[in-house]
């Protein structure tokens, strides 16, 4: 395991439910590369102040145990690939 990243979202939310299909193809396409944990914020609303998040969804990307970045909103895929290829190569 290289790195884990943390999604932190609600099902009310139209940017997160645009944003889950992507989080799918990255725990494909980086399989045990990149552990990634989906955190329901309203099942655990405590996470959000846990990870000092204000907006879902929230993307926040961890290697060795710290925090190497953090993006929200609607992200573009071509972005977030970048983004966590420079980590991981």
């Amino acid at each position: 395991m290289n790195g884990k990243i943390i999604v932190l979202f609600a099902h009310w939310c139209p940017k997160c439910n645009m944003m889950m299909p992507i989080v799918d193809e990255l725990e494909i396409y980086y399989g045990e590369r990149l552990q990634i944990i989906r955190i329901d914020v309203e099942k655990e609303p405590e996470k959000m102040e846990e990870y000092e998040a204000e907006l879902v969804p929230t993307f926040i990307l961890f290697q060795d145990g710290q925090e190497v970045f953090r993006m929200t909103g609607l992200i573009g895929e071509k972005t977030i690939y970048k983004r966590i290829d420079t980590v991981l190569d």
